[in-house]
C-alpha cells in the first residue's frame, strides 16, 4: 500500500480530482482522505508520473510513504 501526502485539498470535489488523477495512472483500491490530506492505493506507479498527475489536478505531493 502506498500513501501519498497531498497539500491543497479542501473539499469533496478535490477528493474527486485526486481520485481521477490516480485512476488515470492505473492504480487500484484508491482511498483519498480529505481529513488526513492523503491518498492510499495499491498498484505500480512511476513517482514522476504520480507527482505530475497530482500537480496537474491542482495539488502538491508533500510526501510518499
Amino acid at each position: 500500500m502506498t500513501k501519498v501526502m497531498i497539500d491543497g485539498m479542501g473539499c469533496q470535489k478535490c477528493v474527486m480530482h485526486v481520485t481521477e488523477a490516480l485512476e488515470g495512472l492505473g492504480v487500484k483500491d484508491i482511498n483519498v482522505s480529505l481529513e488526513d490530506k492523503c491518498a492510499t492505493f495499491n498498484g505500480a506507479y512511476d513517482e514522476a508520473a504520480l507527482k505530475a498527475a497530482i500537480d496537474e489536478a491542482g495539488f502538491d505531493v508533500v510526501g510518499i510513504e
